[in-house]
């Protein structure tokens, strides 16, 4: 939430110096560079904002991976027959690649495909 705040000040700051100009208040160069480093800031903050999102959904991948790994390694016996709630809790989706092909799609983005 931080950097949010962040960027939205320096966006704010960056109208703000807009408004000067348009006003006359401050002449094009100084406009420029303080535009010009208003911006690196704020790219710098959402490519931050980007790694702590994506390393949010690697942690969840490699979480439902382990879930995954668990849910098989702890069972005593083989599945011999459907289990509905195992299965809904596995697999996200199915989509038909062709006539005679389903797609799984698991949780931790895992995908099998089956002949039918």
């Amino acid at each position: 939430m931080d950097i949010h705040k962040e960027i939205a000040k320096l966006k704010e700051q960056t109208h703000v110096l807009a408004r000067l100009k348009t006003k006359g208040f401050l002449d094009e160069a100084k406009y420029i560079e303080q535009t010009t480093e208003l911006t690196a800031k704020i790219n710098k903050l959402q490519s931050e904002l980007k790694k702590l999102t994506r390393s949010d959904d690697e942690n969840e991948t490699l979480d439902q991976i382990e879930m995954l790994i668990d849910f098989f390694e702890k069972r005593d016996n083989p599945i011999t027959e459907f289990e509905e709630l195992a299965f809904e809790s596995i697999v996200e989706k199915i989509v038909a690649t062709d006539q005679h092909e389903l797609e799984f799609h698991l949780i931790g983005g895992l995908k099998l495909k089956e002949n039918i």
